[in-house]
Order: structure tokens, then C-alpha cells, then sequence
């Protein structure tokens, strides 16, 4: 259970990197579309989600 929970802590770890630069490159363009995309929401959630997986696989000790 624990080696799932470090695999599942490391997918969202990718995700929040790849989250991280969408949401610069989306703040950065040039031309401001109304914002539908919510990615720096979704990066807040995922940085929640990988603390809580991390810390239920016994990290935080």
C-alpha cells in the first residue's frame, strides 16, 4: 500500500511541474483570452494531493 501511495505521490508531482508551466505560459500570452482554463486552481489542487499522498505514505516522520 505504502509503494502505491509514493507512485501515486510521484504522478502528481509530474503533474504539478507540467501545471506549474502551463499556468506561466497561459499568465505570459500575449494576447489575454477570458480565462477558462483554471490552471493555477488546478496546480493549488495538486500540490494538496501530493502533500496528503506523501504524508499518508509515512514521508512527513
Amino acid at each position: 500500500m505504502q509503494n502505491i501511495l509514493y507512485i501515486l505521490s510521484g504522478i502528481s508531482d509530474v503533474s504539478l511541474i507540467v501545471l506549474i508551466f502551463l499556468w506561466g505560459f497561459d499568465y505570459a500570452r500575449k494576447e489575454k483570452p477570458k480565462h477558462n482554463h483554471h490552471f493555477g486552481l488546478w496546480t493549488l489542487a495538486t500540490l494538496a494531493l501530493t502533500v496528503v499522498l506523501m504524508f499518508a505514505a509515512g514521508s512527513g516522520k
